[in-house]
């Protein structure tokens, strides 16, 4: 089915603007599971080493969060050299599973490796200013501001190892920054932060649903993956993760902001493929509300609402749900007024959804009453029919 979009632009007069027809792209959503396994359209196995512990991601949530603020596993703060260490290895140990997957699998199999990043795009606040130009590279990559670089070095064998090791690349993408350039004092001593001699900034017009790391910049998507296209060679590419939380203590199934996020995103990403990015699948993140890293179950990601209070954790459609069916089915965006219509019946839906729930609490006084209420006048039962035995037998002797 070809694929077409929708383009929004400045001086249209807030006219959809007809992309032109693309080929065929896999729409999906991330299930819990971070290895992914699927089948493409020509029934290729397709195996991507660990979207969360590979690539950008590894910076922040292995890399730094692991061995430079010490926030998450293993817990160490090796501030300015720990970080380089890790993704340096990472690389590394991700050469040699492709490797040994070319060297003992891909004859039978016909399958590919590829190696999940996920970034930020940075964007240079003033585009005339050749610092902010150079910073924003440095952001994109992990280039340092030094003399003498704490990199580890690549011999020229390990390098020849790890050249060519993935057969696709995914790109996994939520946000955008501004960025400038700052000079940092040399009296601070080595970190990751301040090598990069840069500060990230945000625009306050930038929607932000709740999470505060992360606000809806749809334009930023295109931008980087058209540098993937220009930095890399056009690899095959396929997008990973692309998602949008929420931090809201009660059950919110109209998650409108969601629907404006997939639809602002994809909508850059169709036209990126028209500029000619060789994309050729989509992941939206995630399929469920999950556990999300130091923020727990706070921060929601999911299309289906997940009530982890309850034991047996039932699960709602967002109204994400039926817009995002609705792209999959259609493989993107066929016109303006259809997809008005599809965001009108999704929020139909989730507002009935909601009010259901709102108007029957029974559901949830069962639960309360089966997970606690029961088991505590069972165990009071217990504890009564105790004491009576042992007032029984004192009296008999």
């Amino acid at each position: 089915m070809p694929l077409k979009g929708i383009g929004f632009c400045k001086g249209c007069k807030g006219k959809p603007q007809r992309l032109a027809n693309s080929k065929s792209i896999k729409f999906r959503a991330a299930p819990e599971s971070t290895n992914a396994m699927t089948e493409n359209d020509d029934n290729e196995q397709i195996k991507v080493t660990d979207n969360r512990n590979l690539g950008c991601i590894v910076l922040m949530s292995i890399a730094v969060e692991g061995y430079e603020t010490g926030e998450h596993a293993p817990g160490l703060k090796l501030r300015g050299t720990g970080v380089y260490k890790a993704a340096h290895y990472l690389i590394k140990a991700h050469a040699r599973v492709w490797h040994s997957y070319d060297k003992h699998w891909r004859s039978k199999q016909k399958g590919m490796i590829g190696i999940s990043l996920t970034t930020e795009w940075g964007e240079p606040v003033d585009i005339s200013n050749q610092k902010d130009i150079e910073a924003a590279e440095r952001f994109k990559s992990i280039q340092q501001g030094l003399g003498m670089s704490r990199l580890p070095i690549l011999t020229s064998q390990e390098k020849a190892y790890v050249k060519g090791t993935s057969d696709f690349l995914g790109v996994g993408h939520f946000t955008t920054r501004y960025i400038t350039s700052r000079n940092f004092p040399s009296t601070q001593g080595p970190s990751y932060f301040t090598d990069r001699d840069l500060t990230e900034l945000v625009d306050p017009k930038w929607p932000e649903p709740e999470s505060k790391w992360l606000y809806s910049v749809p334009w930023g998507f295109r931008r980087l993956l058209n540098f993937v296209k220009t930095q890399y060679g056009n690899p095959l590419v396929l997008v990973t993760e692309n998602g949008v939380s929420e931090k809201m203590q009660c059950t919110q199934l109209c998650d409108e902001w969601r629907i404006q996020y997939l639809k602002g995103y994809i909508n850059e990403m169709l036209k990126a493929i028209n500029d000619g990015v060789h994309i050729q699948g989509y992941t939206a993140w995630s399929l469920l509300d999950k556990f999300e890293w130091d923020e727990g179950f706070s921060e929601r990601f999911g299309l289906y609402y997940v009530e982890f209070k309850s034991k047996s954790k039932p699960r709602y459609p967002k109204a994400s749900v039926h817009f995002y069916k609705k792209i999959i089915r259609a493989n993107g965006f066929p016109n303006f007024r259809e997809v008005e219509n599809w965001h009108r019946i999704s929020t139909e839906t989730c507002s009935t959804t909601n009010q259901l729930l709102a108007e029957d609490p029974l559901t949830s006084h069962m639960e309360m009453v089966t997970e606690i209420v029961v088991p505590t006048v069972c165990t009071l039962c217990i504890l009564i029919s105790a004491v009576l035995l042992m007032i029984l037998l004192r009296r008999k002797k």
